[in-house]
């Protein structure tokens, strides 16, 4: 009887485990993503091509309701200050993936990277569209907004 009990205790604890672990890896909407949030806000800095040159950066990163994310992208070229919106943005695991179009839509630029607590660095790389041979490619760092940490 005793061994009965054990066992069944044993499959209790384990369920009370597997259930929120099960929930959490089928991406059910309000059981992930919870530790996020800390991604979402203001990251500023900037980014270096290769060639040595060195412009401004700024990231503003939201999650949707249902855990997607979204976001803009603004930076300094040679033709001054531009705005794009991601086309596509992944976080998971504290790394992040996203793709944005040039401002004349015949480039992509693919951005890789990491957080690691308010800071984040990675790498990018642009394409002319449909292509996969690399036009130049670079590297990019971003501190997060002392406003955005704060949730002003």
């Amino acid at each position: 009887m005793r061994s009965k009990l054990f066992l069944v205790a044993l499959l209790i604890v384990v369920s009370a485990w597997m259930v929120p672990s099960g929930l959490l890896a089928a991406g059910i909407p309000g059981t992930a993503g919870q530790d996020d949030k800390k991604y979402a806000g203001l990251w500023t800095g900037s980014y270096s091509a290769e060639n040595g040159n060195t412009e401004k950066l700024t990231y503003i990163l939201s999650q949707d309701e249902k855990g997607q994310w979204r976001g803009t992208v603004k930076f300094v070229n040679q033709d001054g200050e531009q705005t794009a919106e991601f086309k596509s943005l992944q976080i998971v695991d504290g790394k992040m993936k996203g793709k944005i179009e040039g401002p004349d839509g015949q480039v992509e630029v693919t951005i890789e990277g990491q957080f690691q607590g308010d800071k984040s660095e990675g790498t990018y790389s642009v394409s002319q569209k449909g292509s996969t041979d690399v036009m130049e490619k670079g590297t990019w760092k971003v501190t997060k907004s002392a406003a955005a940490k704060t949730g002003q």
